[in-house]
């Protein structure tokens, strides 16, 4: 019965799809097809390799990513005001400097 079934299994042939029947597609037919289909395979892969690794990493980070509680989420947003406010009041200063500065070069 099992040596049945392995014989079935290699008879039936997969019909292509995907990708390996558009690169079939694209294959000009002339002689050299079989050189010709690597290279493009060979570009597809080149390619696809790197956006299927950016995307497997992406899935990791938002799997890893969680929801902050509260102590993280107002320390965040601590920071950020700190920065806000460091930010702001050096522009503050430089705004200051520069109005002398331009009255003594223009006036």
């Amino acid at each position: 019965m099992d040596q049945r079934l392995q014989r079935r299994r290699r008879m039936k042939k997969k019909p292509k799809s995907g990708l390996s029947r558009l690169l079939l597609d694209l294959a000009p037919k002339f002689k050299s097809s079989a050189s010709y289909t690597q290279l493009v395979w060979d570009q597809v892969l080149c390619v696809l390799l790197p956006l299927l690794a950016f995307f497997r990493d992406s899935v990791r980070v938002i799997k890893r990513c969680t929801k902050p509680d509260r102590q993280e989420f107002l320390r965040s947003a601590l920071a950020i005001t700190v920065g806000f406010l460091i930010m702001g009041f050096l522009g503050f200063i430089i705004k200051l400097l520069h109005i002398p500065i331009t009255n003594i070069i223009m006036g």
